[in-house]
């Protein structure tokens, strides 16, 4: 058969397209869609894959460091030196933390665990129920201030250094300081109705204590005044034991140097006190008897008019008083004052004295027995002898000159430390009865 050209390269091209498909190929079905050689269809379905459960990182910091860590009770781990210790895949929840150490308060925290690492610090205390004991059992033992080690004072003072804002050392600085007060107080008493019988040390150990009860307490307004109060009696009594030296740089109220000595020390602790409490009656009661010593009579009177209203029951008040009056002229009313005196306490002395002085220079009879009876019931005391002495002096015969001079000698010598009467007015008062003999 002949084909022409056009036929005989349609017929080359069908040949080469059937050459060219592989044996393999896919066919598609009626859908559409492909099928392998034997007809069936192929998966195009993905595979899931299930999420993991979600956990955070949790970070707790201590201080100190070697702090256990329990989680819901359970003890999960120590921190290390730095203080730390993290907990992985801690998984979302409610939790309980606490950190506990040995000689230190455990502290509890809770927290819900969310889907951020937190970080919790701990800061904890340490116990100081031995320190609480150890000053139990030194206050017990009396031994509040040194020098004696150790003491009260001393451990209070190291705790407050090294935990300056626990509640507890708190406590303890107030306890000691109203225990120290405790021991201050009735001394303080004793200056105002019995001086004669306290001595220097006793005032400076009082002194001491005060000033480590201001130191625990230093807002406590009425320790302030005691401690005032005592370094005006101790400058007052040194005034008085240092003689006539003593006495020469103080009459201008200060020394070589400009330093305030002697009674107008003693006067500017005691005024210092009334500020700080005006109802401090000792205060009120020493600041007469200074402004007496000085010469203000009546600044004296005042002061001590108004202790003897504050406390009616302290017999040196009154008797105070009465001296206040006699210095004055006020004969009168100074043997009314003595006689209040005596009511309140009959034995007192130095108003027994006082009141037959005052009596004889108001011309009454019978003062010098009153001088008597004082010298009787407390042969101790100069001052008996001294009013004695000057009873004697204003006679107009010379043998009760002799007996002044006398008497003088005698009150000088008895009134060693200056306490009951400034020996220097007694020695002038003595060397113008001897002019008068001559």
């Amino acid at each position: 058969m002949l084909f022409d050209k056009s036929s005989a390269r349609f017929a080359a091209l069908a040949i080469a397209f059937v050459v060219l498909l592989p044996a393999g190929v896919l066919c598609q079905d009626p859908s559409g869609r492909p099928t392998d050689t034997k007809g069936k269809k192929s998966s195009t379905k993905k595979t899931k894959t299930e999420p993991g459960a979600v956990t955070i990182i949790l970070t707790v910091l201590t201080e100190p460091p070697g702090s256990e860590v329990y989680l819901n009770g359970e003890q999960r781990g120590v921190t290390n030196s730095e203080g730390k210790v993290q907990f992985d895949k801690l998984a979302l929840g409610h939790y309980s933390i606490e950190v506990r150490k040995e000689g230190y308060r455990s502290a509890l925290r809770v927290f819900d665990a969310g889907t951020e690492a937190p970080t919790l610090v701990f800061r904890l205390e340490v116990k100081l129920d031995d320190s609480v004991k150890e000053f139990n059992s030194l206050v017990a033992a009396g031994k509040l201030v040194g020098p004696d080690t150790p003491n009260a004072f001393e451990l209070v003072e190291k705790l407050s250094t090294s935990y300056p804002d626990r509640s507890e050392v708190a406590q303890l600085r107030t306890a000691l300081a109203t225990k120290l007060i405790e021991t201050v107080t009735p001394l303080i008493t004793q200056t105002a109705t019995n001086y004669r019988a306290v001595t220097r040390d006793q005032m400076v150990h009082a002194l001491d204590g005060a000033t480590n009860a201001l130191a625990l307490r230093k807002d406590d307004v009425r320790i302030q005044a005691e401690a005032a109060y005592l370094r005006g009696v101790v400058a007052l009594r040194e005034w008085q034991v240092a003689g006539a030296a003593s006495r020469a740089k103080s009459e201008g109220g200060g020394d070589a140097n400009g330093s305030i000595t002697g009674p107008a020390a003693a006067r500017a602790e005691f005024e210092n006190a009334l500020k700080l409490d005006d109802s401090f009656a000792a205060a009120r009661y020493q600041l007469g008897v200074v402004l007496l010593a000085s010469g203000d009579a009546a600044g004296a009177e005042a002061a001590l008019v108004k202790t003897s209203q504050q406390e009616p029951q302290w017999s040196s008040g009154h008797t105070a008083l009465g001296s206040a009056y006699y210095a004055q002229g006020k004969f009168a009313d100074a043997i009314t004052a003595y006689q209040k005196a005596i009511s309140v306490e009959a034995g007192n002395v130095a108003a027994l004295a006082g009141l037959g002085l005052a009596r004889v220079m108001k011309g009454e009879k019978g003062g010098s027995n009153d001088i008597e009876r004082a010298i009787k019931l407390d042969h101790a005391s100069a001052l008996p002898h001294l009013n004695l002495a000057i009873v004697y002096s204003q006679s107009k015969s010379k043998k009760d000159w002799s007996r002044a001079e006398d008497e003088f000698k005698k009150a000088i010598s008895m009134n060693t430390q200056n306490i009951e009467f400034q020996n220097s007015t007694a020695e002038r008062l003595l060397a113008e009865v001897q002019k008068r003999k001559k």
